[in-house]
């Protein structure tokens, strides 16, 4: 699927100043950028017991038809998108890379054409692969997109922490 621009949200400027990205690249719903997303970012390792936890609140927010907004990165993260979609939920997908063609997993092919997801890009098409400062910069435009923010396990001293840190502290 090619990607096309998007609009940036306003929320995008007001949050991040001159740090917001010149433009978002993306494929599916660009509608579900106009209600309010529900932020999920999670550590990669997590406790089996908060992945459960989580994964027990994924029916009500689908049920309140609320719009999560994730890189769906960590196992926990991967999770809840596999539940959302699977209970008709919608979601707006950050990825850490650029996107010349976006080839949808199996699990976002019918959600993609019935707009129920949104697959979105702030990097430069040349950007191939996710590193450290691109999964860091998604998780930043992931906060400034959310009205709320869930964020079900942060290890101490991993970059999620120190993000949640600056944020808190800007």
């Amino acid at each position: 699927m090619k990607p096309a621009p998007v609009f940036l949200p306003a929320i995008l400027r007001d949050r991040l100043g001159t740090s917001a990205p010149e433009q978002l690249a993306g494929v599916g719903n660009v509608a579900l950028l106009d209600e309010p997303l529900l932020g999920l970012l999670s550590s990669r390792e997590c406790p089996g017991h908060v992945l459960l936890e989580t994964l027990e609140r994924v029916p009500e927010w689908v049920k309140a038809g609320q719009v999560i907004v994730s890189g769906f990165h960590s196992p926990l993260e991967q999770q809840v998108l596999r539940s959302v979609l699977r209970r008709s939920g919608r979601v707006v997908k950050v990825l850490a890379r650029g996107m010349t063609d976006y080839r949808p997993t199996p699990e976002e092919r019918e959600p993609l054409t019935s707009g129920r997801i949104l697959v979105v890009s702030a990097f430069a098409p040349e950007v191939r692969r996710t590193t450290r400062e691109t999964a860091l910069a998604r998780n930043r435009l992931v906060l400034a997109l959310s009205t709320e923010i869930v964020v079900p396990h942060v290890a101490e001293g991993s970059p999620l922490a120190s993000l949640l840190t600056e944020r808190v502290t800007a």
